[in-house]
């Protein structure tokens, strides 16, 4: 306990510390009248100097010169706004005090590319502290979850969040409409209709992100709207009325109410490839869409295409293999929702599983004449974990014992759970971390050659960032996390596990990895893990196994990321679906009268007080989280600390860099 003591003292002395840090240097010179006057060019997509520092109380002269097509300027918090068109005659200037400490950011109000609505730069007026604050509260918050969880969360014996359930369908009008055949149609109707707008916005509406329904829409609202409800509230709850697999759903069942023809699950689950049957495909797909996002996030026409490609790989796979495969094992949303769906405090389960298990006919499984067996190729009564659920309401229908409960837990839960984990769910975890990193530092970032990268402005600088994109996600993250566990382990034992044995998987994955493009050639298997053997000599298990157990705290400190990094956007560019409502396509219409209202941002000033505690409060459940895993397998309690301190590090040390990219 000393040790640690001496180790949380400096933690918090580096914290205070932080708050003393220099800004950057200034941009610009005073003039002789007292007046500062910088000179920002701007082109698509970035400002120089992306960067301007300022005292407070200074009077400021700002000029803007468009080097390429017309920009705009408007300076959050002060009002300010300019325009300038190249060659000018009279550089568009403004003049004002600048009265207000922060760091604010200006950004373009004329369209002027893909990535106009990403073009931004940083007016920081000294003094300036918030990153210094956050950095310091980082550091101290950490500290005190570390003495926290170990003082209140030490109990093997007790349960990681409280074993309380309500079950929502002890009311019977919940478990009647539940039942209802109509009920997931009902959901997924209205759904459907606005998917049929994005479409057709998007494949014949306006080219210009900003002024497309599909865009605005997919990337902004419904975007917003899963990030801060349906995934972190409902889990899965979008699954259930998500209208992609509808046409799919038909063509299998030849029905889309009542109940239609059934393929026989064997068909799925021997048709489907034994190999596939995980998170893998879905973990390829999600990064093959984020590696061309420049491209789908920005041009309405990608948009509709990725989207049509998502419709009709779910109706290939209804007609191939039947069931929902394709919701199962391929598409890209639903893999990181069903693992961030495991902190969600909603959940379908068996409420007597002894009669799931007397009830012969399985009718969750094989259906029956009131609905489908289990699209999801799920057995909903051995269900433990909202991963893999779609929350469709089948088994609702067709248990006859009526043994299915819609309940409200605690949030968390699932990621206690120690059946069903696996390597390809942990790296869900660091490519949803991983690219909401990036993502901060593309699209919200003032850094114009990352725009100009994930933009293919030219094909070196797009090979450039893939590579290092694919790097970031696969390799520098989750092996950095590795490394840690593997210190942790040998600090832990007294003696590091042997390089050559700790990191043996390695040359294997790259076999495995170029076997796949050799006809014939199998690659080489792993070797059995041999774990269960190791508590027994006070041992530690293998880092492999560390690493998967230990990496379920990269879901709550990602979805913190994501919610954190959704604040900002939505905030700032929300108000572009409100003239969309009235002209969905961009030709001109006036449904609602909405269609002259101007983009407005929201409280853009107050977006860092959202993130902020939105980002510690996922570090400090990642830190629980984390400490409880450790308990389950580790019995000795300074080995245990060992062995989670560069856990703790790695975490802490995302949370400031997650820090620096937004302050």
């Amino acid at each position: 306990m000393k040790k640690l003591r001496g180790v949380l003292l400096v933690l918090i002395s580096l914290g205070v510390l932080t708050i003393c840090l220099l800004a950057f240097p200034s941009a610009g010179k005073a003039g002789n009248d007292g007046v500062r006057e910088i000179v920002i060019h701007a082109r698509a997509f970035e400002y120089t100097p992306r960067l301007i520092t300022v005292q407070k109380g200074e009077t400021i002269k700002l000029t803007l010169i468009a080097d390429d097509v017309t920009h705009g300027l408007v300076l959050e918090k002060y009002g300010v706004k300019l325009e300038a068109s190249p060659r000018a005659e009279v550089p568009s200037s403004v003049t004002f005090v600048a009265n207000e400490g922060g760091k604010f950011h200006f950004r373009c109000t004329v369209v002027c590319g893909p990535f106009h609505a990403f073009m931004v730069g940083e007016f920081v007026v000294e003094p300036y502290n918030k990153l210094s604050i956050a950095w310091s509260l980082t550091l101290v918050v950490a500290g005190m979850a570390i003495i926290g969880v170990q003082r209140y969360g030490d109990n093997k014996e007790k349960d990681p969040v409280p074993s309380w359930s309500f079950e929502l369908t002890k009311f019977k009008w919940v478990r009647t409409l539940l039942k209802q055949r109509w009920f997931q149609f009902a959901l997924m109707l209205p759904n459907a209709f606005f998917f049929v707008v994005i479409l057709v916005a998007a494949f014949f509406g306006s080219p210009i992100g900003n002024a497309n329904f599909a865009i605005i829409f997919v990337w902004i609202v419904w975007w917003a709207a899963l990030k801060f409800f349906f995934i972190p509230i409902g889990g899965r709850l979008f699954c259930s009325m998500c209208p992609l697999p509808l046409p799919g759903d038909w063509l299998e069942h030849k029905a889309l109410v009542k109940k239609g023809h059934e393929s026989p699950v064997s068909k799925a689950r021997k048709g489907w490839p034994k190999g596939l049957r995980n998170l893998w495909t879905q973990n390829i797909g999600f990064l093959s869409v984020c590696l061309f996002s420049g491209l789908i996030l920005t041009r309405p026409i990608a948009t509709g295409i990725v989207l049509s490609l998502f419709i009709i790989g779910a109706a290939v796979t209804s007609v191939k293999y039947g069931r929902r495969v394709f919701c199962r094992y391929i598409c890209p949303v639903s893999g990181f929702t069903g693992m961030y769906s495991m902190v969600a405090p909603v959940e379908i389960r068996a409420i007597d599983p002894q009669v799931c298990a007397e009830h012969t006919d399985k009718t969750c499984i094989t259906g029956s004449e009131d609905g489908y067996g289990c699209p999801w190729l799920n057995y909903p009564g051995g269900l433990e974990r909202n991963s893999y659920c779609g929350m469709c309401t089948e088994c609702f229908k067709t248990c006859p014992e009526d043994n299915i409960a819609l309940n409200i837990r605690p949030f968390g839960r699932d990621l206690f759970v120690y059946s069903g984990r696996g390597v390809d769910e942990v790296y869900n975890g660091f490519i949803m971390l991983a690219c909401a990193l990036i993502y901060i530092a593309v699209f919200l970032g003032p850094w114009g050659v990352l725009k100009d990268m994930a933009n293919i402005a030219t094909v070196p600088l797009y090979l450039a960032y893939a590579v290092a994109f694919i790097l970031t996600n696969l390799v520098i993250l989750p092996g950095l996390f590795y490394v840690a566990v593997w210190l942790g382990k040998g600090w832990a034992e007294g003696k590091m596990t042997p390089a050559k044995e700790a990191f043996n998987f390695v040359p294997i994955v790259w076999q495995n990895f170029l076997a796949l493009f050799k006809k014939g050639v199998k690659g080489p298997k792993f070797p059995k893990n041999k774990s269960n053997v190791h508590l027994m000599d006070m041992g530690l298990p293998p880092v492999q196994k560390l690493f998967t157990e230990y990496g379920y705290t990269i879901i709550p400190l990602g979805l913190a990321g994501w919610i954190a990094f959704t604040v900002a956007f939505a905030l700032v560019d929300i108000s572009y679906a409100i003239p969309l409502l009235s002209d969905p396509m961009g030709w001109g219409w006036d449904l609602f009268g909405t269609a002259s209202a101007e983009w407005v941002m929201y409280v853009p000033h107050l977006v860092p007080f959202f993130q902020i505690p939105i980002m510690l409060v996922g570090m400090v459940v990642a830190i629980y989280v984390v400490y409880r895993i450790g308990i389950h397998h580790i019995s000795n309690k300074k080995m245990l600390l060992k062995s989670l301190a560069p856990v703790f590090f790695y975490i802490i040390m995302i949370t400031g860099f997650f820090f620096w990219l937004v302050l």
